[in-house]
């Protein structure tokens, strides 16, 4: 969960800095939208995230197996 909030709040921090530039396009409910988005990309992101890290898991797995057959 604190990976999770951290990331949204850098998400946040992004989509803010992105909205600046085009805030002619989106005038009403500016910070709606930039919830909105942030909270999308954070999970998007945290998803990858915990996904890499049970790669991660899964290759020292294989690896631990591949030595003990060695031996």
């Amino acid at each position: 969960m604190k990976n999770f909030i951290g990331t949204f709040l850098a998400c946040i921090v992004v989509t803010y800095i992105f909205s600046f530039f085009f805030l002619a396009l989106i005038v009403e409910n500016i910070w709606a939208f930039i919830i909105l988005i942030s909270f999308v990309l954070a999970v998007f992101i945290t998803v990858f995230i915990k996904q890499e890290s049970r790669i991660e898991e899964l290759e020292k797995k294989m690896e631990e197996l591949s030595s003990d057959k060695q031996d």
